[in-house]
């Protein structure tokens, strides 16, 4: 027989929940007084159940009459029942439960206490399915295909998750029957990560290869989703336990074999099946061992090698690295960034780099730190950084004495002179803000790293400088922000150039201060008035970007007319009155009164509401001419005229008449002179 290869597929052998509770249950003999009981069979391996067996530990499928002593709870979990029971009648648990079938009983018990109906898609009569019903107060129905869940009928909402060794294309095929069976569906896709790459492998390997092998109780769950599977794609396929069920006939004209074992299945098995096979043609100078071996990857402390993450737990996260088994990234070593849950940094399925801080724990699991990979790497790009002067992103995650913690792959300092252009009072207002920043020192010696901000933020100013020095014209509008305040006017960022308003530029009417107008911290729209590059000085204008109150200003205010203003403004040669914001007129010393005045003080003061009379309108030169002595005149005379009226009215003659008696009296006289 000749066949070139041996193909055996990385992902074989015991998943970490079955050797994680075999490690349980063996520690239990040799540290624990008393007997050590599995709550039923701990794996589905005849072979494995023997070999604990004779080492003292007995699988259980019921507590009733047996002496009190250490109850391993299996990876597949149990109902909240026997946990009761056990404690009732005095046994020590330790809980085996595989934390993927943990999570689908926590899910289980809250869509039972939430009053949902719950759908589980697996094996009717499977202990972790048995459990997880358990778990949802057996509330649950199992769906084993989609052919099933077509009769079903729900009017409630339901949650639909599976057993976590489920064929995850069944799992959806069934989800999109019950999607038309519910008013509403809650989907959890509980499926395994490392039995999910298990599955991918399997079905990759078989499409490489002339015939496949499973290895696997037969009786394993999962073990039969493999042999589906490969079966699938058309390859012949061999279902074995043992090495004593491989016949040399399967094999024969093969050229490549494929291999893979179910979670069950013990690496020596594995060994076995591949020693009979490799007896049949054995290369010479190879022996099982190294073909075995070669199918693994070799590590050393300190390298960084590629990942996929296949388990999270509450504390640590595994990851799949082509090792005999999968590596342990504890939570401290996940990131240096503050986080409370390892799936806040990663989720299942994705691909990492870690760094190998030890080859093996006690439990033969690799120590693995996805952070230190990172620092390795943020070094190297940290160092490019530095040489080049490129700016890098990084998140600030804490305020600390004199500046920041920024995270740029890892911690580094940005001290509070370097955050801003000017100097900043909140620091706070920075965290879980993203900046942009220059290395400004490095030694990776120290572990140290000071990065700057204000060095990145003055050379973008400058760049802005410079293309706005470019487009800046007269008669021009922009919009910019008021930075500061003085007597003579404000100045205005105009995105990197600062312009000055003068304060007779702000308001077509007078202004004391420019507080009066605008604060600190405005945005405003300006008018460029003028533009000096050699000495960089540019001249603002806000009125000019406001309605001129002196359009039409002489048909508002007619020639003749009297108007009501108030005194802004008292001069040597008179008074100005504001007869609207923005529109003043004088009133010349010698319309104050009609007497000598020699300060206009005599007859107004600032800020006193008068009665105007419009002289003379002159809008082109922005003037006007008024007077309050016309208007007090007038006044005069009118309140003489009304005087004279009353009293004539009061005496009850008219003038007329009285002149009339006066005229004949006189002539009477005259007649009695000539008589004489």
């Amino acid at each position: 027989m000749k066949f070139s290869e041996i193909k055996i597929a990385q992902h074989s052998g015991f998943c970490t929940g079955v050797r994680r509770a075999l490690d349980l249950a063996e520690k239990a003999v040799q540290r624990e007084k008393g007997p050590v009981y599995t709550w039923g069979p701990l794996v589905h391996n005849p072979r494995v159940i023997a070999d604990l067996k004779k080492k003292g530990i007995e699988p259980l499928s019921g507590l009733k009459g047996v002496p009190p002593g250490i109850l391993v709870i299996r990876a597949h979990g149990a109902p909240p029942e026997v946990y009761a029971e056990a404690r009732q009648r005095g046994f020590t648990i330790l809980d085996g439960t595989c934390p993927s079938v943990q999570k689908c009983q926590k899910i289980a018990a809250a869509l039972a206490q939430e009053g949902k109906d719950i759908v589980i898609v697996g094996k009717r009569g499977h202990p972790e399915v048995i459990g997880i019903c358990g778990w949802s107060g057996d509330k649950a129905v199992v769906v084993e295909n989609p052919t099933e869940g077509q009769e079903l009928h729900f009017t409630n909402p339901v949650g639909v998750l599976a057993q976590t060794t489920q064929n995850e294309n069944n799992f959806r095929k069934v989800v999109a029957v019950l999607k038309d069976k519910a008013p509403e569906l809650e989907v959890y896709p509980t499926i395994c990560g490392a039995t999910r790459l298990r599955q991918e492998a399997a079905l990759e390997l078989a499409k490489e290869v002339d015939v496949m092998v499973v290895i696997g109780a037969h009786t394993s769950s999962n073990t039969m989703e493999l042999v589906k599977l490969c079966r699938q794609t058309g390859v012949p396929v061999y279902h074995i336990e043992t090495a004593a069920e491989l016949c040399r006939e399967w094999l024969q004209n093969k050229d490549r074999i494929g291999v893979i074992a179910g979670a069950s299945t013990p690496d020596v098995t594995i060994e076995e099946v591949i020693r009979v096979m490799t007896d049949y043609q054995r290369p010479e100078g190879q022996n099982i061992e190294d073909m075995y071996a070669s199918t693994l990857r070799t590590l050393q402390e300190g390298e960084i090698i590629s990942g996929k993450v296949v388990r999270i737990d509450n504390d640590e996260v595994l990851v799949d690295i082509g090792y005999k088994s999968e590596g342990i990234i504890p939570l401290q070593e996940l990131t240096d960034k503050p986080t409370s849950s390892p799936e806040d940094v990663v989720a299942v399925g994705d691909e990492i780099n870690v760094y190998v801080m030890k080859v093996e724990n006690s439990e033969g699991n690799p120590l693995l730190s996805k952070r230190k990979a990172e620092h390795e790497q943020a070094w190297i790009e940290l160092a490019k950084a530095y040489e080049t002067g490129i700016p890098i992103e990084g998140e600030v995650l804490q305020v600390v004495k004199g500046g920041l913690i920024i995270f740029v792959g890892l911690r580094a300092f940005l001290p509070a002179s370097q955050v801003g252009l000017r100097y900043e009072p909140n620091l706070e207002k920075y965290v879980g803000q993203t900046l942009r920043v220059r290395v400004i020192e490095l030694d990776r010696t120290r572990n140290k790293v000071i990065v700057s901000q204000k060095v990145v933020l003055e050379e973008e100013l400058a760049e802005k400088r410079a293309a706005l020095w470019e487009e800046l014209a007269e008669n021009q509008v922009r919009k910019g922000i008021v930075t500061k305040l003085t007597d003579f006017g404000v100045f205005v960022d105009l995105g990197g150039i600062e312009g000055l308003v003068h304060i007779s530029e702000l308001s077509w009417a007078r202004v004391k201060h420019p507080s009066e107008v605008v604060q600190e911290g405005d945005e405003i729209e300006v008018m460029v008035l003028g533009v000096d590059r050699e000495r960089e000085r540019v001249s603002l204008g806000l009125k000019q970007v406001l309605p001129d109150p002196w359009e039409g200003v002489a048909d508002k205010y007619p020639v003749g007319t009297v108007q009501e203003g108030i005194v802004t403004h008292i001069v040597s040669f008179g008074a100005f009155v504001q007869l609207e914001p923005g529109v003043e007129g004088l009133v010349h010393i010698s319309q104050l009164a009609n007497h000598r005045v020699a300060e206009a003080s005599e007859v107004v003061q600032v800020g006193e509401k008068v009665k105007v009379k419009i002289l003379d309108v002159n809008e082109k030169d922005r003037r006007i001419s008024l007077s309050i002595k016309d208007v007090a005149e007038e006044k005069a005379e009118e309140e003489y005229t009304n005087y004279q009226g009353e009293e004539d009215t009061a005496s009850g003659m008219k003038i007329g008449e009285v002149l009339g008696e006066i005229l004949e009296e006189k002539e009477a006289e005259i007649a009695e002179d000539d008589e004489e």
